[in-house]
């Protein structure tokens, strides 16, 4: 499988309740794409990532990070003239409250990045919303869910908004819908799923206005520790969270989605529209362990549990 999109250092912030007020600051390897590949991978899979580092030494931090995971970076780029991005966290803040980004060669992955071999037999593709807020990047995440279905691939799209990124919600919620009608699954928490269809009606009914002919077949809704949704023509399945006592909330959402892609990967799942909701439920029960069971560590990329590690806590379950 391939994931592309943004790449960076976490500063993970440690003390007080806001960025300003924290006491210090612990580099981390993340960016939501890059926790997801090694998520995919820890689980098994053979995941390749796409991304846009600086030559720097946070570039190769990154690098390594991803390779000690089991990822294949020989897609990901070094810049010569941008740092690599950085992203100051608050690690249990909850939405966007807690993130600062500044910005840099995360954003100039391009479609020219991109040959045709990157999306040949690659059972899955994803990608997510944090690169559609620059241009380059932008046009490459286009490029990228064109190609991908073209060559038979199932195209997961992560909404990730972050408002701190955008002139406005409205521009964000544009720019999804682009992406969004040329993804095959969506994935969204629930604000997300705000943005995107309102307040009106359940969240199961809200996420089944995104299912359209051509375009996603299935809703993924995350819903913190409460679980997740799946919602397809076919079935509406939801799994209840895991109740651990988490340290970092961050990257969870991407080590529920590089699981979902593992699985999808490993069982040749097919079209999502036509998914038993048996199977689904499978899926999403391992998808939300595998999430609990990262936020009870720090950090990232190096959060992601290992498919041994999720076998034995849904045994103990």
């Amino acid at each position: 499988m391939l994931l592309l999109g943004e790449i960076l250092i976490d500063f993970l912030g440690e003390g007080g309740q806001a960025l300003e007020e924290a006491a210090l600051f612990r580099p981390s390897p993340g960016g939501a794409p890059a926790n997801a590949a090694a998520a995919a991978a820890r689980a098994g899979a053979r995941a390749r990532f796409a991304g846009c580092v600086g030559r720097d030494a946070f570039g190769r931090l990154l690098r390594a990070a991803l390779v000690a995971a089991g990822v294949d970076c020989t897609a990901l780029i070094e810049h010569d003239q941008l740092f690599t991005t950085l992203a100051f966290v608050l690690p249990l803040a909850r939405g966007d409250s807690g993130f600062q980004f500044m910005r840099g060669a995360d954003a100039a992955l391009s479609p020219d990045h991109l040959p045709d071999s990157l999306f040949a037999g690659a059972a899955a593709l994803g990608c997510g919303g944090v690169s559609l807020s620059a241009p380059q990047s932008r046009a490459a995440t286009l490029h990228a869910l064109r190609r991908a279905r073209a060559a038979g691939a199932t195209a997961f799209f992560d909404v990730n908004f972050r408002p701190r990124l955008w002139p406005s919600a409205s521009a964000a919620g544009e720019a999804a819908a682009e992406a969004i009608a040329l993804a095959d699954v969506v994935k969204c928490n629930e604000a997300e799923l705000e943005l995107l269809c309102g307040t009106t009606g359940s969240t199961a009914a809200r996420a089944a206005t995104l299912l359209r002919p051509g375009g996603p077949e299935a809703v993924l809704v995350t819903l913190a520790e409460r679980g997740a949704l799946w919602v397809s023509p076919t079935a509406a399945v939801e799994q209840a969270g895991f109740a651990v006592r988490d340290l970092d909330a961050v990257g969870a959402g991407d080590c529920f989605l590089g699981t979902m892609l593992a699985w999808w990967a490993a069982e040749g799942a097919g079209r999502p529209a036509s998914l038993a909701p048996e199977r689904v439920a499978r899926a999403l029960r391992r998808a939300c362990a595998a999430a609990a069971l990262s936020t009870t560590r720090l950090g990232a990329i190096a959060a992601m549990p290992s498919a041994a590690e999720v076998d034995a806590f849904l045994a103990r379950t």
